[in-house]
């Protein structure tokens, strides 16, 4: 009975330690991602670990691990590994809040279609917003990639935010209706990118 309480508990100990190796293994997979798309970028970038998820109804942030130490500043860009995630807010000396893109007050210059018409995106609920001031004679068809425009001291030329999922230049507005998808991955983030 002994020999069988041990075993039972090296059996325990196995179980956890087994547990413990498959999260290291998950974290090395996602970090290897994260790796090759820094090296496939033409930004500098700084990986940072998301340590905390903070929303409201009309605010939603996120805390990652770099702060003033680590060269940060307030209005650098954040990006995952599919696009655009938000735009440092807060920054004390290791650690930072994070806005993010789908913030009721978060804002960004973008371009879409074959044309690469001007307009703004403006997050609309859950990880949809709207693409504002886009004319109605420019041609922007579903499935479109909208990318920021460079306008912006903010953000650079060329980060992908959203997808258009639905157009609708059939309205008495001078401009289209449009809605997109946001590309980020909102709902499963452990790292993501600051571009310095």
């Amino acid at each position: 009975q002994e020999e069988n309480s041990i075993l039972k508990q090296k059996l325990v100990q196995m179980n956890m330690l087994n547990a413990e190796l498959l999260k290291y293994e998950n974290e090395n997979s996602e970090l290897k991602k994260s790796l090759n798309f820094y090296n496939e970028q033409p930004w500098s970038l700084q990986i940072a670990k998301v340590v905390n998820d903070n929303y409201s109804y009309l605010m939603r942030t996120i805390t990652i691990n770099l702060g003033l130490d680590d060269n940060l500043e307030i209005n650098l860009p954040v990006v995952d590994v599919n696009g655009l995630i938000g735009k440092v807010e807060v920054v004390s000396d290791r650690v930072s809040n994070v806005q993010l893109i789908t913030d009721k007050n978060f804002r960004v210059s973008v371009r879409v279609g074959q044309d690469f018409s001007l307009g703004q995106f403006i997050p609309s609920h859950d990880n949809l917003g709207v693409l504002d001031g886009i004319i109605k004679t420019a041609n922007i068809k579903v499935g479109d990639l909208v990318y920021t425009s460079g306008i912006s001291t903010i953000y650079p030329v060329g980060l992908k935010v959203a997808k258009v999922i639905s157009v609708n230049n059939h309205s008495n507005k001078g401009f289209q209706d449009i809605v997109v998808e946001i590309l980020a991955d909102l709902d499963n983030y452990n790292h993501v990118f600051v571009v310095l």
